[in-house]
């Protein structure tokens, strides 16, 4: 199912740091020879904070389910939280913030006039910029 994997995969991208440290500290591609470091990424975020691994991999995650579990219980308490989603979200809050432009502004005519927003936004200290 395409938009599942690329749904799946966007999110072990954005967590890629956090996954990684799960790897390492669990030492999962040592005890596993044939396990690569991207897909070891893939199944410990669909492991830890999916709907665990269905298939093949399954019995490989058993094995080492005390190790995870034990890496994940350690960064629980070095980020002071205690849930795995809050843990996402305190790891993915010290990425690199990007600054996103609008490309366009939808005004409701109805319930305001563009002379009006543009007043509103001036006041924020927002800036018209030229085109981008």
């Amino acid at each position: 199912n395409k938009p599942q994997l690329l749904a799946l995969l966007s999110r072990v991208v954005q967590h890629r740091s956090l996954l990684q440290t799960i790897v390492d500290r669990s030492q999962l591609l040592e005890r596993e020879t044939f396990l690569a470091n991207d897909l070891a990424l893939i199944l410990i975020y669909d492991q830890v904070f999916g709907t665990h691994v269905r298939g093949k991999f399954k019995g490989m995650l058993k094995r080492n389910q005390s190790s995870i579990d034990k890496c994940v219980e350690t960064l629980l308490n070095e980020h002071g939280v205690s849930s795995v989603s809050d843990l996402l979200d305190a790891t993915s809050s010290k990425s690199i913030v990007s600054i996103e432009i609008p490309r366009y502004v939808r005004i409701n005519l109805l319930k305001t006039k563009a002379k009006q927003l543009r007043l509103n936004l001036k006041e924020l200290s927002f800036k018209k910029m030229k085109n981008v």
